[in-house]
């Protein structure tokens, strides 16, 4: 079984058991509270992201009325998660980069996201993905990546090289699936600790075991 065989096999078998695999990021409801939520999530879990998001939306729910927030009033709702001072500068200058040159609406194509405070590689595909299944790259977190190195689909440890490792392998028009199918794989069965063995597919495939 060659590499690519190997991924294709890989994501038919996760999704048969995450057939419809999506975010865990609550209480958004526009392209803008998305992009907000992701940009939180970033080594932050999606529980404390939807703490702070349950709150922060019913007061700035749009690109303008968070472009016109105080600091200090954003850093005590999103206290609870990590880095939440500076995420609390990225968000809304990036509301105000939205307010001023797009209307508040996030721009779909990936160059122009990742000139937004808090906006990488990772953050701005995760959201055209999971919204329109854009298909201009992969993103690659935390457990994608443990997905990736563990069946030898990747031997870096660089998210973004990861992405392009992942983007070799896989059809351009599966490349929306692969976040959100391998981190759900990677936080429920293949976990970073204990993973449940039972449901773990592939197995004589794994070159690195938890």
């Amino acid at each position: 079984m060659s590499k690519r065989q190997l991924a294709i096999q890989l994501l038919f078998e996760i999704e048969k058991i995450f057939p419809e695999a999506i975010t865990e990021l609550e209480n958004w409801d526009t392209p803008f509270q998305f992009l907000v939520s992701i940009i939180l999530s970033a080594q932050t879990t999606d529980r404390q992201v939807n703490r702070a998001t349950e709150i922060l939306f019913k007061k700035y729910p749009t690109a303008s009325m968070l472009a016109e927030a105080e600091v200090k009033e954003v850093e005590d709702t999103l206290g609870g998660i990590n880095y939440y001072r500076t995420k609390s500068k990225h968000i809304i200058k990036a509301a105000q980069i939205l307010r001023d040159d797009y209307a508040g609406e996030p721009p779909r194509d990936l160059k122009s996201l990742m000139k937004l405070p808090g906006v990488g590689y990772k953050t701005a595909n995760v959201f055209l993905n999971h919204l329109y299944r854009e298909n201009q790259g992969i993103a690659v977190d935390t457990h994608v990546m443990r997905v990736a190195i563990a069946y030898g689909l990747s031997k870096s440890t660089n998210p973004t090289q990861i992405a392009h490792d992942l983007e070799s392998l896989y059809p351009k028009k599966d490349w929306y699936k692969i976040n959100s199918a391998f981190v759900l794989y990677g936080r429920y069965i293949l976990k970073a600790r204990k993973p449940d063995w039972d449901k773990v597919v592939l197995k004589d495939k794994l070159v690195v075991k938890s």
